[in-house]
């Protein structure tokens, strides 16, 4: 009986966790579509979090690759007092990078809505 109680509480603190993180990456940056993404990103830092390989590929002008591997190291280099523009291909390497930088303390976080998948402008290839 007690199997029963320990697996219904750890179902539940994993749905917890599941629930958490959701809001968290919600709360942490507004999601702009394309045309206000690109209105906007030349007043703010552009960072792209491919890694080196995607971002040579084809990546906004501008935008600097800062790839989510390196984010927890790379961070300090990005200034607080300025607007921070995240993409990726398809939105969930940027909300994730998103949810690290606010608990850095950055706040004024946007992301490009669907990432590159959403993104009707050119690429600038290296």
């Amino acid at each position: 009986m007690w199997l029963l109680y320990v697996g219904l509480g750890l179902i539940a603190v994993i749905g917890f966790l599941f629930v958490f993180s959701y809001f968290q990456a919600k709360k942490s940056s507004v999601k702009m579509d394309a045309e206000n993404f690109k209105q906007n990103m030349r007043k703010a830092q552009l960072i792209d979090v491919r890694n080196k390989n995607e971002y040579d590929a084809g990546h906004i002008n501008g935008a600097r690759n800062i790839s989510i591997s390196m984010l927890t190291r790379e961070y300090a280099k990005l200034r607080k007092d300025q607007p921070i523009y995240l993409y990726c291909d398809s939105g969930k390497r940027s909300s994730r990078a998103s949810v690290f930088l606010r608990s850095r303390g950055f706040i004024n976080i946007i992301e490009l809505k669907e990432g590159l998948k959403g993104w009707d402008g050119p690429l600038k290839e290296k």
